[in-house]
């Protein structure tokens, strides 16, 4: 998926950085809740849960990967009330569960939505590649910091108002990671965000100048998805990370919909398969249909020619 029709062709090679500020714990997290769930098969989570001794609220969320293990213990006692013996498979097990167990660095945030975030930039650090599609934005990885905080502020309501500085400094970290990472990323959006006004017309050609420099960065591909090309997608961002990390999740599809946390997606879980392949789906339809590089610098030279004009700005060159 990813070649020189997506991206500009000066690949280098994927050197992770750790001083990111991404959770480590996100990727063991996911895989430890993929493991139990399988493990639990027709039983409850009740079932489970009273012979394990937690409630079903905090087996639930271990399922699904969703926050910090605050103690790893409690695999241990979930691996005990489903009789799983000694062994390479619970001891692989428990090595996640430690993994998953490390703390986030200093500045994460507890918020729903900058934790959200924050997880995510822990899967991006671990992935090789990355595909994704905006419906209504720039793409948060390609955002600048203006344009960040008037989408945020934009899209979040009243009683959440609170939240703003917390979700930018998370997709801050994101973007970094992004960055810092080499990962083979893709970014697909559509031209409507080209021209969707967010703080003003002289913020958006500050933010569409910047987009242009993007289409130069190594490893990055900016995809415009224009008009005339419908595009099926009732949520706000999807987003398709590959590994290659032997021994954990291989692939797993984001999406987000505007809630205070995104859905995971995984193919081997049996209650994802059917919706990670509708999604994964439209994410290849769009990947085709998308323009390359030069169509999609054209568009973006056109939409800031377009608010330099209302703004009364230089178009750029």
């Amino acid at each position: 998926m990813f070649d020189g029709e997506y991206s500009n062709e000066n690949v280098i090679p994927i050197c992770r950085g750790r001083d990111s500020g991404a959770p480590e714990w996100s990727v063991p997290a996911a895989q430890v809740g993929i493991d139990l769930r399988a493990l639990r098969g027709g039983r409850t989570l009740a079932w489970v849960a009273s012979r394990a001794h937690i409630s079903v609220s905090k087996l639930s969320r271990i399922e699904n990967g969703q926050r910090r293990l605050n103690n790893p213990e409690d695999v241990a006692r979930i691996l005990d009330a489903l009789e799983v013996e000694h062994g390479p498979r619970r001891a692989r097990l428990m090595e996640l569960a430690a993994a998953a167990s490390q703390k986030s660095q200093p500045g994460f945030h507890r918020d729903a939505g900058a934790g959200a975030q924050q997880r995510l930039s822990g899967m991006v650090q671990e992935a090789r590649q990355l595909i994704a599609v905006d419906s209504q934005v720039v793409p948060g990885a390609l955002q600048t910091r203006a344009y960040m905080e008037a989408v945020t502020r934009a899209t979040l309501v009243r009683s959440r108002q609170h939240e703003v500085p917390g979700v930018v400094r998370s997709r801050l970290v994101r973007q970094r990671v992004v960055f810092e990472s080499g990962i083979r990323a893709v970014f697909c959006m559509q031209q409507a965000a080209l021209h969707r006004v967010m703080g003003s017309h002289a913020l958006m050609v500050e933010q569409l100048e910047k987009l242009l420099e993007y289409t130069e960065t190594p490893n990055i591909g900016v995809r415009i998805i224009p008009v005339e090309l419908p595009l099926a997608l009732q949520v706000t961002n999807l987003t398709k990370l590959d590994f290659d990390k032997p021994g954990t999740i291989t692939e797993l599809i984001y999406v987000e919909t505007g809630d205070r946390e995104g859905h995971y997606y995984y193919p081997d879980r049996a209650e994802d398969s059917a919706g990670f392949e509708d999604y994964k789906e439209i994410l290849n339809d769009v990947a085709v249909r998308a323009r390359r590089r030069e169509p999609s610098r054209e568009l973006i030279r056109a939409a800031i020619a377009w608010h330099g004009e209302r703004a009364g700005s230089r178009p750029a060159q």
